[in-house]
């Protein structure tokens, strides 16, 4: 009997209702606090007296942080359960980003990065193994396209409202507009980290708003909850190294645009931060439409999502490449980074998707969770260097050449099967 048939649609758009919506705002939330410092860059620098090379390494020790912790996140979430583990990463982070208002040197600076990567460690993975609690796996790509599409959707929020915000707030009680933004900003995680805990349920036997006729016919379609989670991936090794390359260089294009936009705009003579805010929501409403896209396609054609996640990592690859030569016109910017992130973001959730489809059952939250921390060491590392060529070269075409290199080999990688493991 069809899927569509054992399973009514009234129990996903529940689903979705309760926890993929929660998980969108949450991710929304995150992608803001650690996004809004690339518009706080344009002002704190000069108030900190920080370089490009200061401020690359403080985005660098972001991820530090969130490398160092994101282990023991998942290890964690297996003992106290997803609504306190996620409660817990929101309030803390929440605390953190708004610690910002009272940073006054390049020392404090650093340790609050630090710390905002710790609190936030695990939540993106989490997050998505999560999900994989709730859908089937002929679900999982429009889950995770819709959940992960609050990465681009943040993006055009945070354009926006940072812009509104450092416009609006500079001076306000004699306070510049950046600290205004990381305290407005900073605050909503906390709030829903509060009704998560209250509000949240582990998994599905435990949702009060399914009947006991739709738990017994939505659990014959899903993986038992792990019951403990050990350091040791389920995935066969070769399969988690040709997952971790391409989506260690998927990170590393993604982060030259999420945390050099703004000043790519600026670059072009545009000083205005309210008109820097609005044009880089563009290229974040394009991504937008295409994870939508790129989950339906991922999920209509499941054999061939390593092709389609390789043809986006060759568009970022292309729109990286012709930005380094032509970064200084605002109409080559905006078209450079529309394709660019629309193509990162496609790759990105068709990316997640794989995993799944590559073990003889789900692979676990540990799996996730490696997978993601080598990513975000690719994150500690990038930006560090994008920092230090840019303040060596004045220029970052070296390292928007660099990275294009990098998609081409994602691009290489992700042809190469993968081996199921029988557990």
């Amino acid at each position: 009997m069809p899927q569509k048939e054992t399973l009514p649609a009234s129990i996903f758009r529940r689903i979705d209702l309760r926890i993929l919506v929660v998980l969108s705002v949450a991710y929304i939330i995150n992608c803001i606090d650690r996004a809004n410092i690339s518009f706080a860059h344009l002002s704190m620098t000069a108030d900190l007296h920080l370089s490009e090379a200061d401020y690359g390494m403080a985005v660098g020790i972001f991820y530090l942080g969130y490398v160092l912790f994101e282990l023991p996140a998942a290890w964690l979430f297996s003992r106290i359960g997803a609504p306190r583990t996620f409660s817990r990463i929101m309030i803390l982070w929440g605390l953190a980003g708004m610690a910002m208002f009272f940073c006054t040197d390049k020392t404090q600076f650093y340790g609050l990065r630090f710390l905002l990567g710790v609190f936030e460690a695990g939540f993106s993975p989490l997050a998505l193994y999560f999900l994989s609690l709730w859908y089937p796996a002929n679900k999982m790509g429009r889950a995770i396209s819709i959940q992960q599409l609050a990465g681009p959707l943040s993006g055009v929020i945070v354009s926006i409202l940072s812009g509104v915000i450092l416009a609006s707030m500079q001076n306000v009680w004699g306070i510049s507009g950046w600290r205004w933004m990381f305290v407005l900003e900073s605050f909503p995680a906390i709030c829903l980290g509060i009704w998560i805990l209250l509000f949240l349920p582990e998994h599905p036997q435990a949702a009060s708003w399914l009947t006991q006729d739709e738990k017994t016919i939505l659990l014959k379609h899903l993986p038992a909850p792990k019951k403990t989670e050990t350091f040791t991936p389920t995935l066969h090794m070769r399969s988690l190294f040709t997952l971790i390359i391409p989506y260690v260089f998927i990170v590393c294009g993604n982060d030259i645009f999420s945390f050099w936009l703004p000043h790519f705009l600026q670059s072009t003579h545009i000083q205005s931060h309210m008109t820097i805010g609005v044009l880089s929501s563009i290229p974040y409403l394009f991504a937008t439409l295409t994870m939508l896209t790129a989950g339906r396609l991922a999920d209509s054609a499941a054999t061939t999502r390593r092709t389609l996640c390789a043809v986006f990592c060759l568009c970022g690859a292309g729109a990286l490449a012709f930005l380094a030569y032509h970064g200084t016109s605002l109409s080559s910017v905006l078209a450079c980074s529309t394709v660019g992130l629309a193509s990162l973001y496609g790759a990105y959730v068709v990316f997640w998707t794989l995993p799944s489809s590559v073990a003889s059952r789900p692979p676990s939250a540990t799996d996730f969770a490696v997978i993601n921390t080598c990513g975000m060491i690719a994150g500690v590392l990038c930006p560090i260097i994008v920092g230090k060529l840019a303040t060596l070269t004045g220029s970052f075409a070296p390292a928007e050449l660099g990275t294009a290199v990098l998609m081409v080999c994602a691009a290489a990688f992700l042809t190469i099967p993968c081996v199921k493991k029988t557990i």
